[in-house]
């Protein structure tokens, strides 16, 4: 976890319920300067030479937004925006295209000793999917990554997840995080 302090992985610890795995970096932060979307790497390789892919490059942490995204996602949004890449191709287009550079991103994330390993246990495809590993861009799997995705870079879900339900930071007499530290 280079380039984190101590108090991050404090606070992440806290918002996750659980050490982080795979933590890169945190790439956005609150206007408190807590951690908002964690960069994740894409392999981890134990020593026994078992591997696991981690296809999340980017993982919401803050708790606000993540009960707010689960808020919407129990409500069924994800068919409803599902419905709409079905049916406006501009929309797809955008989609696909931010896919694309995600997969980038996390391909040049491995070195390439990981990519071999990956080719020689067969699994270099695993890294070849959509948004969270999902293997068809008929179907979004979870809004939260769309969301981190937008929040740390660019995804044309998650700006619509931004502009339709407006996710904010803690109210000042409510900083959620500061439990944490």
């Amino acid at each position: 976890m280079s380039g984190i302090t101590e108090n991050q992985r404090k606070v992440i610890r806290g918002q996750l319920g659980r050490e982080p795995r795979c933590l890169l970096k945190v790439s956005a932060k609150c206007r408190y300067g807590y951690p908002v979307v964690l960069k994740t790497a894409p392999l981890i390789v134990h020593d026994n030479d078992e591997f696991e892919v981690f296809p999340s490059l980017y993982w919401l942490s803050c708790p606000r937004r993540k009960e707010k995204v689960a808020e919407i996602e129990s409500r069924g949004y994800i068919g409803e925006l599902e419905g709409e890449l079905a049916s406006n191709p501009k929309l797809k287009k955008e989609y696909l295209k931010n896919e694309q550079s995600y997969l980038e991103e996390q391909s040049k994330l491995l070195n390439e000793e990981e990519k071999e390993f990956l080719e020689k246990k067969g699994a270099r495809d695993a890294l070849t999917r959509g948004i969270g590993g999902i293997e068809s861009d008929q179907h979004i799997k979870c809004l939260h990554l769309h969301l981190a995705h937008q929040i740390a870079d660019a995804n044309v879900l998650g700006r619509l997840l931004q502009e339709r339900f407006k996710f904010m930071d803690c109210p000042s007499d409510d900083v959620r995080c500061e439990k944490f530290v």
